[in-house]
């Protein structure tokens, strides 16, 4: 008998070929090169900002460096005024020599002599008085700068004693230092107020002595 029936036939479906559309083709290539491209936009900022860092550092460590310096050298004139302002604000009449001595710490050859001088007028007074004083520092600043001549003002909170006055005086003395960086800070002037005494303490007007503080010596 002939089989007139269709014959069986199997069929195998072909996976489709890839393809795809140049759009698509682009938009892959984009994306690929997306890490590329990131990577390479970090380096430059990192680049960018380290070398903004190392302009940035190198100018203002300079700055810094003068500013500190500058800082400094004044920090290093305000002490030395100080220590001399203290010390010649410290007065004890039974120890002339003492005083004598912070008068002339570290001052110029031309100046110790009007010191020196300063105390052999005051000292019979202080004497007599049995004046003492004591002091604290206030404040002390540079007012002035010229090459390395610097003049400090320093403000002394000083308690005077004396027979007249056993209990104590509270005032403010104030300073004018003028020093030398150039000879290790040499007290080259020295204007004072020194702390006022009570009126009924002053002696008669025609022997009366300068305040213990000293006086201007410049001129």
């Amino acid at each position: 008998m002939t089989d007139t029936g269709t014959p069986d036939q199997t069929e195998v479906e072909q996976p489709a070929a890839e393809s795809s559309t140049p759009a698509e083709q682009g938009l892959r290539q984009r994306l690929s090169s997306r890490p590329v491209v990131a990577t390479i936009a970090a380096v430059s900022t990192l680049a960018a900002v380290v070398f903004a860092a190392l302009w940035i550092t190198d100018d203002s460590s300079d700055e810094l460096a003068a500013l500190q310096e500058s800082q400094a050298v004044q920090e290093a004139a305000e002490n030395a005024a100080s220590q001399y302002a203290l010390g010649v604000s410290q007065v004890n009449a039974a120890d002339l020599d003492t005083w004598r001595r912070a008068l002339q710490a570290n001052v110029s050859d031309q100046l110790k002599p009007k010191l020196d001088a300063a105390v052999d007028v005051v000292g019979p007074w202080l004497s007599e008085m049995d004046y003492t004083s004591t002091a604290n520092l206030l404040a002390a600043d540079v007012q002035k700068q010229d090459g390395d001549t610097f003049v400090v003002q320093v403000f002394v909170d000083m308690n005077s004693k004396s027979r007249q006055s056993p209990s104590g005086v509270t005032a403010t003395a104030s300073y004018t230092v003028t020093l030398d960086r150039a000879s290790n800070w040499t007290i080259t002037d020295v204007g004072g107020v020194g702390a006022e005494l009570p009126v009924d303490a002053a002696p008669p007007a025609d022997t009366a002595p300068p305040a213990p503080a000293p006086a201007p010596a410049g001129g």
